[in-house]
């Protein structure tokens, strides 16, 4: 089964990662920019983690 996300990044930047235990090359980050909107797919036991970007957060600094 595939789940679709609709992500509106509606005040801040949004940074989503798939997080997929069978597929590494998955986990690259998407930013996704304030007043953008962008659907994600899941499936097969993969994960998103969704991260607001704060105003003077460093780019690429969160933890996976």
């Amino acid at each position: 089964m595939t789940t679709k996300v609709t992500v509106h990044a509606h005040g801040w930047p949004v940074r989503v990662r798939h997080l997929d235990p069978n597929g590494p090359g998955m986990n690259i980050p998407v930013r996704v920019e304030s007043g953008e909107t962008r659907d994600f797919y899941v499936h097969r036991a993969q994960d998103l983690r969704i991260h607001e970007i704060q105003p003077g957060e460093v780019a690429g600094t969160e933890a996976a």
